[in-house]
């Protein structure tokens, strides 16, 4: 029962982190949001916060940034790079140089992350990027 209790405490403690983060980054950013960021089998719930040169992930045990212009490929998809498909929301997938970061965003904030974060790189045609989200594949 007190395994319970602290695990109930920790997630509603981890839960207002997150808020804090989210209104922390409000003033300075263009968006912010909550996702989860996935890292091998490890999801963690983030906040997101776009600026007009990074993209800010941090919750209470990390604290990180992707800065915009190494950002070689943004695309938005079902599946994660392993294959695993997602039941809810979207993946935000972006590759740098040598490294690859998914996003896991949800339904709500797909096509305003889609209009400021638009799909670029190899797979992305002007076609694909002016497209609405809705029938984005």
């Amino acid at each position: 029962m007190v395994a319970v209790l602290c695990w109930t405490l920790y997630r509603h403690v981890g839960a207002s982190r997150i808020e804090a983060f989210t209104n922390k980054r409000r003033s300075t950013s263009r968006m912010v949001g909550r996702g989860e960021f996935v890292d091998g089998s490890r999801h963690m719930t983030v906040a997101l916060a776009l600026t007009n040169t990074d993209l800010f992930y941090e919750n209470g045990d990390m604290q990180a940034s992707l800065d915009l212009r190494w950002m070689r490929e943004i695309e938005y998809d079902t599946r994660l790079a392993t294959g695993h498909a997602i039941e809810v929301g979207k993946v935000l997938r972006i590759r740098s140089s040598s490294q690859v970061f998914e996003f896991v965003l949800p339904d709500d904030d797909l096509v305003r992350w889609h209009m400021m974060l638009p799909p670029r790189g190899r797979d992305a045609s002007a076609s694909e990027i002016a497209r609405p989200l809705a029938t984005a594949t």
